[in-house]
């Protein structure tokens, strides 16, 4: 079917059909299969082109890594109470535990930073 570069305001096409029968999806069994599908294509190929450490890398993905990956990256910009809805968390701690795990990431990214010696000399306080 050959889709306009565009939708129109009423557009009724759905981007994802049914793998049987007529209609949109109506649930997400089907992208998490189209998802997971791409995953281990890409991981195929790399392994064919010899990248077999970026496709082990790859093979542990999975299409909730890449929900908490898209997650964890709108809590960077978007209001707490925006993401907490479209992820379907019912609690906001649930939502909350993103930004602790993003904290976490970049406590251990900063562990192996070194700090530069230099010599800091002060003067005697005069009395």
């Amino acid at each position: 079917m050959q889709l306009p570069a565009l939708p129109s305001i009423n557009e009724q096409t759905p981007l994802v059909h049914k793998s049987r029968g007529k209609g949109p999806v109506t649930s997400t069994r089907q992208v998490r299969l189209i998802v997971q599908n791409c995953f281990d294509a890409a991981h195929q190929r790399m392994v064919e082109e010899g990248l077999g450490e970026d496709a082990e890398d790859l093979k542990a993905a999975t299409v909730h890594w890449l929900r908490h990956t898209g997650i964890s990256e709108d809590m960077k910009y978007r209001p707490r109470e925006h993401v907490r809805d479209d992820a379907s968390h019912a609690s906001m701690a649930t939502t909350d535990r993103y930004i602790d795990s993003d904290m976490r990431e970049r406590h251990e990214s900063g562990r192996s930073k070194r700090v530069k010696e230099e010599r800091y000399y002060c003067r005697p306080a005069l009395i």
